[in-house]
């Protein structure tokens, strides 16, 4: 089971450690199998200067489309796909966000928990997890594709609103209060920027 825990970092599975918000990215390492890490070059994203406003690069950050160099690699444990990102401006050499996204079982094991307060975010219908969140309105339909609960620095999405279940799970960190010069609060610039804006194709 994964386990998040806000403000702290994720709990991983069979007892290999916590990974904490404030790390740097050898640390991380240092936690993940190497056989299970991926990395990557920049090929989809730009980089933080290369956005005219931050409005547009926190959405980006937020939705894992940010190019950080350093954060540049994710890890797949269990069916499920870790992402890393670091603080904003000037902070991001400190693990900041952490991306969980569920991988389409075909054959074999289930995928691990992702578990909020022994909620498995993934194993549960979208609603029924929207309805005990704290701070999310009784919704009149289907919850959103993606909801932001701030309270719990907790971004929850899937492909579509008629999909059952969350496929991407967003912990953010205390350590991404450097984006305050974008806007108020921590994930606020989602629905003003757009993540899309100068990345290449």
């Amino acid at each position: 089971m994964l386990e998040l825990l806000r403000e702290v970092g994720v709990e991983l599975p069979g007892g290999a450690g916590l990974l904490k918000f404030g790390m740097t990215p050898g640390e991380v390492l240092e936690l993940l199998p190497p056989d299970r890490v991926t990395h990557h070059r920049q090929c989809m994203g730009l980089t933080l200067d290369q956005y005219a406003e931050l409005r547009h690069a926190h959405d980006a950050w937020l939705g894992g489309l940010l190019f950080e160099p350093d954060w540049s690699f994710d890890a797949e444990l269990d069916g499920v796909v870790l992402g890393f990102g670091g603080g904003g401006p000037g902070a991001t050499d400190r693990l900041a966000r952490v991306e969980i996204q569920a991988r389409p079982q075909v054959d074999g094991p289930e995928s691990t928990p992702v578990a909020w307060d022994d909620i498995d975010l993934f194993g549960y219908p979208a609603a029924e997890i929207a309805a005990v969140l704290p701070g999310i309105p009784a919704p009149g339909g289907p919850p959103p594709a993606e909801m932001a609960v701030d309270e719990l620095g907790l971004r929850l999405s899937r492909a579509t609103p008629t999909a059952e279940h969350w496929e991407r799970v967003t912990l953010v960190g205390p350590g991404s209060g450097s984006w305050g010069a974008c806007c108020a609060g921590g994930l606020a610039c989602a629905e003003q920027g757009d993540g899309l804006v100068g990345i290449m194709y």
